[in-house]
């Protein structure tokens, strides 16, 4: 990924990336300049986050209560 200090226009590029949240802003500790982090070019090869994509079928696991639910209604004590 390149990045590029907008008070120097030092550029950078960092092969792998460890993306933090700081002030809401997704940033690379390791792209710092100028007392700032530098901002992200957008290439070709890198347009933003990725997308990730699930099928209809593999959603069941995603949902923590449906499955508390279904074991307290099977495990309750019955009359």
């Amino acid at each position: 990924m390149r990045f590029i200090c907008i008070k120097c226009n030092k550029e950078t590029n960092i092969y792998k990336v460890k993306f933090t949240s700081i002030d809401n802003k997704l940033v690379c500790k390791d792209a710092y300049c100028c007392s700032q982090y530098m901002d992200q070019v957008l290439t070709d090869e890198y347009k933003g986050m990725p997308d990730i994509h699930r099928d209809a079928d593999d959603t069941q696991h995603s949902n923590p209560m449906r499955e508390w639910d279904k074991f307290k209604s099977d495990n309750a004590e019955k009359p």
